[in-house]
């Protein structure tokens, strides 16, 4: 039992490697390549198809200004911070979230975070799927916990892109935004050698076993256990005068 406990874990470590060299096919793939329009890869109640992930999109409308969000308890390089999440009104009346970037710091007022520009805008972001809601975790009128976009869709009337966001890139006429995303890491991390671990403890169980029957053996048929031998070292001295 221990010996398929410790397969099943090398095989979930097999299945997480996999997933990473995955997603880093996906980024050097779809991170840098020419932005195209956003209606040609997304309609707004289409899931993100995975493939798609890290893609550039351009798109042209403008910014619901007083609907801007921030995401809290967004943490970089170990420093705190938000995002600032700004609702564009594509030139089809619909929605599409754009996450302007990270502001490093304590959650502040709307009021005093930078602004989206008002007017016409071209913008150009990578998509991103939608984010989990977050249990036990409540939005307020001016922050939300994660970029759950079917509960943020519900704050304002336009139909809104339910199965991704973009992560800002550049926008024309350029604004003052938040600092852009970090590239993903292209890294495998350690799940081989994690795999390759719990395939060794796996053997160790069946040497375990074997060392545990032959004791059961020994001791059944009142045979003692060996003992090392130990080599007792006597120093010789001469007696002096005195013990003569």
């Amino acid at each position: 039992m221990f010996a398929l406990a410790c397969v099943a874990l090398s095989q979930w470590q097999f299945a997480r490697r996999e997933e990473a060299a995955a997603n880093i096919t996906r980024v050097q793939r779809n991170y840098d390549a020419p932005p195209v329009p956003l209606s040609d890869l997304l309609a707004p109640d289409q899931m993100l198809p995975m493939d798609e992930k890290w893609r550039p999109v351009v798109v042209t409308g403008s910014y619901l200004v007083d609907k801007q969000l921030l995401v809290r308890n967004r943490a970089r390089d170990g420093e705190p911070g938000f995002d600032i999440l700004t609702p564009f009104v594509t030139r089809a009346g619909d929605v599409f979230v754009v996450d302007r970037g990270w502001v490093a710091g304590a959650l502040k007022p709307l009021s005093d975070v930078i602004a989206a520009p008002r007017g016409v805008e071209t913008v150009i972001a990578r998509l991103v799927p939608s984010e989990p809601a977050l249990a036990g975790q409540s939005d307020t009128a001016e922050s939300v916990a994660t970029v759950n976009l079917p509960n943020i869709g519900k704050r304002w009337s336009e139909k809104t892109y339910l199965g991704a966001y973009g992560l800002l890139v550049s926008e024309v006429p350029e604004a003052p935004a938040g600092l852009s995303a970090l590239k993903p890491e292209l890294t495998e991390g350690n799940h081989l050698s994690y795999a390759l671990q719990w395939i060794a403890f796996a053997i160790l169980g069946f040497v375990g076993l074997f060392w545990a029957i032959q004791n059961e053996r020994r001791v059944r048929s009142g045979k003692k256990p060996k003992r090392k031998r130990v080599d007792t070292c006597l120093l010789y001295t001469s007696p002096s005068p005195r013990d003569s």
